[in-house]
């Protein structure tokens, strides 16, 4: 019986209390203030957000802290890279440097080297020039002597101009004419050539007898004649025997410089190609070095971009949640003000809202 009744009595009450709550509800202030205490009501509700955002924030920064982390380990490791490769570089650099100056140094050493091949080699081109034309030149005077003994020794053997018994030699004064005109040219033309000058001259003077001896058919001049070139072939062929000698000592002399001219040219190239191999092979290691070092700095720079970019993520989201609990802290101290003023100054606020209504405030009216 007291519990159906009280069961009455409840009902009742809510039956006049949502009566009173629809009345209120009907205007634009009533709903506001139904609003905020509603709000009031979730309290617990942002509280409860809170703690959850709190959580959700805790982690993330954790995998933030996490990542960021090993981003700037990995740049660590990047970075001692890069410092091990630059070492390298800084050893290998300086060394095919160092080699490259070696090699000009031995370029310019075998340029003066072949240069001295050079020079040494047409000066024995011009010696060897020289002796030809002084072999030719010996030729020719030993030519013209013999042609003038032939002469003489072709008409002493005919025997209209031999007399066995009293051994005299007769020579026509035509065939004086011919020995004598033949030997003033030859002299002519060997005082014209520069290694038997002193032959043409002795030719000359040949000649000048043989013509002495026509005037004079004399058995004596002209033996005298015929023995002076035979006289004059020998000291030419001696003088063209020593003349080769002197050759053959030059072409010895310079075959032997040249052989250690060309030992040492050979020293030179050797070397060369040794440095020149070294400095390739430095190369290719710098060339290897470098483009590794290249890499790493490009990765450095991709990295750091990548850090900066999660780091940015983060504060981003930090900056985020503190924002949302500052709103929810602002909304809650709101909340609470406003209750706090229903609850004891409901008279200060009818004032106030009214003298708001009054300013012309139509959002409360």
């Amino acid at each position: 019986m007291k519990t159906t009744l009280l069961l009455v009595l409840v009902v009742c009450i809510f039956t006049t209390n949502t009566a009173m709550f629809d009345k209120i509800e009907s205007s634009d202030l009533g709903r506001t203030l139904l609003n905020t205490i509603a709000i009031q009501m979730t309290t617990d509700r942002y509280i409860a957000d809170q703690k959850e955002d709190d959580t959700n924030n805790q982690a993330f920064q954790q995998v933030c802290d996490a990542d960021l982390a090993a981003l700037n380990q990995e740049l660590a490791n990047l970075e001692q890279r890069n410092t091990e490769l630059q070492a390298v570089l800084d050893d290998l650099i300086p060394i095919r440097d160092q080699k490259i100056g070696q090699k000009k140094a031995k370029e310019l050493q075998k340029a003066e080297l072949q240069k001295v091949i050079d020079e040494t080699t047409a000066k024995r081109q011009e010696q060897a020039e020289d002796f030809e034309a002084q072999r030719q030149e010996y030729t020719f005077v030993s030519s013209v002597l013999a042609e003038a003994r032939r002469l003489f020794t072709d008409n002493l053997q005919a025997p209209s101009f031999l007399q066995k018994g009293e051994e005299k030699v007769h020579i026509t004064p035509q065939i004086m004419a011919q020995v004598a005109s033949h030997m003033s040219q030859g002299a002519h033309k060997a005082s014209t050539m520069r290694h038997v000058r002193t032959f043409g001259k002795a030719i000359k003077l040949l000649a000048n007898l043989a013509n002495r001896t026509q005037q004079f058919a004399n058995q004596e001049l002209t033996g005298r004649v015929i023995k002076l070139i035979d006289d004059l072939q020998n000291q030419l062929s001696q003088a063209f025997d020593l003349a080769r000698k002197a050759e053959d000592d030059r072409t010895r002399a310079f075959q032997a410089y040249m052989g250690l001219l060309n030992k040492d040219m050979n020293k030179y190239n050797s070397s060369i190609a040794n440095l020149t191999a070294e400095i390739q092979s430095l190369q290719d290691r710098i060339d290897a070095t470098t483009s590794s070092q290249n890499d790493v700095l490009l990765r450095i720079q991709a990295k750091t971009q990548q850090r900066d970019d999660r780091r940015g993520e983060c504060q981003e989201s930090a900056y985020d949640y503190q924002q949302r609990r500052s709103a929810r802290d602002k909304d809650r101290q709101t909340v609470s003000d406003l209750i706090g003023i229903l609850n004891s100054n409901m008279r200060d606020l009818k004032e106030y809202i009214a003298l708001r209504i009054a300013a012309g405030d139509k959002n409360l009216e």
